[in-house]
């Protein structure tokens, strides 16, 4: 079998907060595989971003500890210093932020952020070449009169420009991993289908793997190879995206499927009862456990390791193997 991109174990992530420490991330053990697409998704507050953060190393000051183990391409990150990481971002690792309006300066052009991107790669391609790369890569990702938007500042172009903007600028850099935060959050539904329509049709261009963070399984479903279900900071299933989505193996994974609004649904819309567990005080035991339809005295006093369920999937339930 072949290796991993990235191997992660026992990634940990704890930040003080006004109430106490807050854990993150608990022991998240994960892969990505090479030339595929991994999808993770989960409630708001699951950790997905979070997780993201850690591979870029850019984290906020407030962090009290990072521990475990991240080894991309044979690199371990977590032992990096900050200069030797400042080097792999935005060369060997890239990244799609959620919204691009606020990840674009807004006091410069569109082609200037594609230059520097550029000029990062190769610091002595001349200025011209480096605007021809841009205006090609804008072409690329479908944007019109690529030439022109190289001279427009992101506030004169539309949310899903600005986002194509981004993803061209992440290809520029050749990455090997592309992170995508959630890219689609801030569009519109026509637009969304048009964004994951391009980066399914780019990822021959990404050397290596892409991590596609979102809410939505069904844009999950039609763009990704392996899928991740995160909730409360853990990993509680993973797994090929249908086999997941078409049998899964955990009561939470449950649950975000019988929450997706499908066309031609009517009736009451489905929702988790509950709330997402407090990081500063989360429950004993599994930590879905509170709001688990299938909770028994078990899964209040243990937590769930999460283990093979059948052959390249894994969950964290006790009762993995004999839920309805």
């Amino acid at each position: 079998m072949t290796a991993p991109l990235v191997s992660i174990r026992g990634l940990t992530l704890e930040a003080a907060t006004a109430r106490g420490t807050a854990r993150i991330l608990s022991g998240v053990d994960l892969d990505i595989g090479r030339g595929r697409i991994l999808g993770i998704v989960g409630e708001s507050g699951s950790g997905k971003s979070s997780l993201a953060s850690c591979l870029l190393r850019l984290l906020p000051a407030n962090v009290t500890r990072l521990s475990g183990q991240v080894d991309f391409a044979g690199t371990e990150l977590l032992g990096l210093t900050d200069a030797a990481m400042a080097g792999l971002r935005g060369t060997r690792i890239a990244m799609i932020f959620q919204d691009p309006m606020t990840a674009l300066n807004p006091l410069f052009t569109i082609g200037t952020h594609l230059v520097d991107v550029i000029r990062r790669r190769a610091p002595g391609v001349p200025r011209r070449e480096a605007l021809a790369r841009a205006e090609a890569m804008l072409a690329r990702v479908a944007i019109p009169d690529a030439r022109d938007r190289l001279t427009a500042y992101p506030h004169q172009l539309s949310g899903g420009m600005r986002q194509r903007v981004m993803i061209a600028m992440a290809l520029l850099a050749g990455p090997e991993l592309l992170l995508a935060d959630e890219p689609t959050t801030a569009l519109d539904a026509t637009v969304e289908a048009q964004i994951v329509a391009l980066l399914d049709a780019l990822r021959s261009e990404v050397a290596g793997s892409i991590v596609f963070i979102s809410h939505h399984l069904g844009l999950v479903a039609q763009l990704c190879d392996d899928l991740c279900v995160m909730y409360g900071g853990t990993v509680v299933e993973t797994g090929p995206v249908g086999s997941v989505l078409d049998g899964p193996r955990h009561p939470y994974t449950r649950a975000l499927l019988a929450c997706e609004i499908e066309d031609g649904d009517e009736g009451r819309l489905v929702s988790i009862p509950g709330e997402v567990p407090d990081p500063v005080q989360p429950p004993p035991g599994c930590i879905f456990a509170p709001r688990c339809e299938f909770v028994r005295d078990h899964c209040r006093a243990e937590v769930p390791a999460a283990r093979e369920i059948a052959p390249q999937r894994r969950s964290a339930c006790h009762f993995a193997e004999t839920l309805p």
